[in-house]
């Protein structure tokens, strides 16, 4: 099984001035992917209009995930995927507070202004044996312990997987650098065995800076890949380049692929 992944913060439709606006970046966005052809783009920030329309431009993906809110007002952490390539089995949401179940639900004592979120998904690959599970959440800015607690939810939900019946992914916008708390939790051994690695780990940490807010020039290495062990990452790329003339968004996007020997 080859497996092409990308993680994109698409930046919120706030809205911006000029070429940052979502109205201008949404074709440049949409060519980027087109180029890339992943099959899966764990993607943060996105509002439903915005989703929307990246479908529009994008007939060959689906998506899943609920926002933030529990509204269907606020940001997703949507998992688009190559409906070509990859089938649905199974797909869900969990918020990073003490009531995980509960849509919107922000825990005071964590520190977080806003509802954070995991949306998570099991695909079956068209033509393989296999199947991927993939995590895709975006921990909170401004709160240190919100992002360890965060990531220490996020650990615990992927260690009641059962391996053995599908390899598993974990894309995002961390809020925080490679030698941090919340990055090195997410890339221990769990409980049941599984071990995902930074997919950007073995390059230099200046060349593993994503965000650099319309500037061009990135500043902070926050958004990665973590792969499972038991696949083999072929190719890792941080795609620096504007398209249609103008910078996609704030977060350089971040693309790896993978292949598998099999279970």
């Amino acid at each position: 099984m080859e497996l092409k992944v990308i993680s994109f913060n698409l930046r919120y439709d706030k809205p911006d001035p000029g070429d940052h606006a979502w109205t201008v970046r949404k074709a440049a966005v949409a060519e980027s992917i087109a180029h890339y052809a992943p099959d899966i783009i764990g993607t943060q920030e996105g509002m439903a209009h915005q989703l929307l329309d990246l479908h529009r431009l994008l007939p060959n993906y689906q998506s899943v995930g609920d926002d933030r809110t529990g509204v269907g007002m606020g940001e997703r952490c949507a998992i688009f995927y190559r409906s070509g390539r990859l089938k649905c089995l199974n797909s869900g949401n969990f918020f990073l507070s003490d009531t995980p179940e509960t849509p919107g639900s922000i825990s005071p004592d964590w520190g977080n202004r806003v509802p954070r979120m995991t949306t998570w998904a099991v695909f079956a690959v068209v033509g393989e044996e296999e199947t991927i599970t993939v995590f895709n959440t975006h921990l909170d800015y401004n709160s240190a312990k919100a992002r360890e607690l965060g990531a220490k939810l996020v650990c615990d939900r992927i260690s009641h997987l059962q391996p053995s019946e599908s390899y598993t992914f974990l894309t995002g916008d961390f809020n925080a650098a490679p030698g941090s708390v919340p990055r090195e939790m997410l890339g221990h051994s769990l409980p049941n065995g599984l071990h995902l690695y930074d997919a950007l780990a073995d390059i230099e940490l200046e060349e593993q800076q994503t965000f650099h807010d319309f500037t061009g020039k990135a500043v902070d290495a926050v958004d990665t890949i973590y792969y499972d062990s038991r696949v083999s990452l072929r190719r890792i790329e941080i795609d620096h380049r504007q398209w249609l003339g103008v910078l996609p968004s704030d977060h350089f996007p971040v693309m790896a692929e993978f292949r598998s020997t099999g279970k």
